[in-house]
């Protein structure tokens, strides 16, 4: 096996070679050679530790063989030399896949089947894996792993199944450095430190992966990731004892494209398009998002309970997957001439405290000391009878829980919803701050806040898109009870009804 040969690296192809913490992420933009890296990677760990199995996966069969595969080998084949075997056609070749190994391949384990497994010449082998059916990948002892496009991954897949396997023990490197290694082969083990890496090599998704942003905080960060990925630099790095990110833009392996490739690319790409398939921004949005206007850095803010203020609430009766009821007040400012709505709260409860009686004891517990003035709107189809129920609806249950708060003027619930593209059309004008409304005889802007606390409606007014008669409601499978229920849409269609009632002098205009 031939030693590693010279190669131009990006900035950030170097940081993710470097890290050495138990998980990195490496996040950038298409055509970012992140599967090449992979290729180094992997090879490096072949070459320096063999006796370590090691796991290539990525999320799809097709995806794996056609392509994740596919790059790895040429990478191989360009870094160390690396080609597959053939009897006749390569006799000196380095590697087998999906077969056994000739007899002159060192091994170090012997297996029934060697399908989804590449033996090397040197004993090394390497499992590789589709995550559709990652639970078939269970029980599998390996010491590092690089996963290709994850972000089309289930979480389950790899917290349930990768990182559970990631405990195969002996791979190291040096605290000096960084080289990799294998315990058998260094004299000092006191100057190495032991070693189980996992690098998530992905491009950003169309929409957004929660748990994915969420497992290396990157929402925390959002405004600081855009900042350096629009700079000159195009690259976003952060290293904690925990883990390395990396976020970059396709510019970093613009050497290795054709002329003129990333300009030709973004001319056809919307500013969020290219934010996402060319910088790596994990929270672009793209042209079919519902709420074109919506803006994190400008509309989510820090807003506080002003506890002289009346507070309006506002119900979505969906109980998958929680039950919804935002909070809101009225902000008046006559220097500035703004009237604010903003929302300061939510409660987004999932069973089994997802029901209306539940939402609202809930809401009381925290605001039953302050005596409130309250306003409620909601869902028209909340005050139909339903099947089973008699006469009783959920809002006579709103009504029965804070009927201490309330009057004749409380109830602003509609006899029937307003379309939807109406009422997305009315919200965007506020968005955009084009909404001018009379207020005490003069001229007020209307400007809408979400307190960041507020998680699951700003993550609905990030990412719900449009569908063709309204918002596209994409349908999810609970994993564990076999429910269906509609992933986004909730929270979002509770502000509505909110701020549609609430301005509903001005609605049709």
């Amino acid at each position: 096996m031939e030693a590693v040969k010279e190669l131009e690296l990006s900035t950030p192809q170097v940081r993710v070679i470097n890290s050495r913490n138990p998980l990195t992420l490496f996040m950038a933009g298409q055509r970012s050679g992140k599967t090449f890296l992979i290729g180094f990677k992997s090879g490096r760990y072949i070459s320096n530790a063999p006796k370590i199995a090691g796991m290539i996966a990525a999320n799809t069969e097709k995806q794996l063989t056609q392509t994740t595969i596919r790059e790895v080998k040429k990478a191989w084949k360009k870094i160390y030399g690396f080609t597959e075997y053939d009897p006749k056609a390569n006799p000196h070749g380095d590697y087998v896949v999906n077969i056994k190994p000739p007899e002159h391949f060192t091994k170090f384990e012997k297996f029934d089947n060697y399908y989804g497994i590449i033996s090397f010449i040197n004993g090394g082998i390497i499992f590789v894996a589709s995550l559709e059916n990652y639970i078939a990948h269970d029980g599998k002892d390996i010491g590092w792993a690089e996963l290709d496009e994850t972000k089309d991954t289930r979480e389950e897949a790899l917290k349930a199944v990768i990182f559970a396997r990631l405990s195969q023990p002996g791979l190291l490197y040096h605290k000096e450095t960084l080289e990799i290694a294998y315990v058998e082969d260094v004299e000092d083990p006191d100057e190495y430190v032991n070693y189980n890496p996992c690098c998530i090599n992905t491009s950003p998704a169309i929409g957004v992966v929660k748990w994915l942003t969420d497992m290396f905080d990157l929402e925390e960060v959002a405004e600081d990731i855009l900042k350096a990925l629009t700079s000159n630099a195009h690259l976003y790095y952060d290293q904690s004892e925990e883990h390395t990110i990396v976020i970059s833009s396709t510019h970093h392996n613009a050497h290795n494209l054709s002329p003129g490739y990333i300009q030709n690319r973004t001319a056809k790409l919307s500013e969020g398009e290219a934010l996402k398939f060319i910088y790596g921004y994990p929270f672009a949005r793209t042209g079919d998002s519902f709420y074109m206007h919506f803006s994190k850095f400008k509309h989510v803010k820090p807003v506080f309970f002003e506890k002289d203020l009346a507070i309006h609430i506002t119900f979505d009766f969906n109980v998958k997957p929680y039950m919804t009821l935002e909070c809101a007040q009225v902000v008046i400012d006559d220097r500035a001439k703004t009237f604010t709505i903003q929302f300061f709260k939510e409660y987004c409860p999932s069973s089994p405290n997802n029901s209306t009686g539940a939402v609202c004891k809930m809401f009381l517990d925290d605001f039953i000391l302050f005596n409130p003035m309250i306003f409620f709107y909601g869902d028209a189809s909340g005050d139909y009878r339903q099947a089973g129920s008699g006469d009783y609806t959920q809002f006579d249950t709103v009504r029965d829980e804070l009927r201490m708060f309330i009057n004749r003027s409380s109830d602003r619930v509609p006899k029937k919803n307003k379309n939807v593209l109406n009422r997305r059309d009315f919200i965007s004008r506020i968005l955009e701050e084009k909404m001018i409304i009379d207020y005490m005889g003069q001229e007020y802007k209307v400007i809408l806040v979400i307190d960041p606390s507020c998680e699951e409606l700003i993550h609905d007014m990030t990412w719900l898109k449009e569908g063709i008669d309204g918002k596209l409601k994409k349908k999810v499978k609970d994993p564990e009870t076999g429910v269906i229920y509609e992933e986004l849409g909730h929270t979002s269609d509770a502000l509505e009804y909110l701020v549609c009632e609430l301005l509903e002098d001005y609605y049709d205009k």
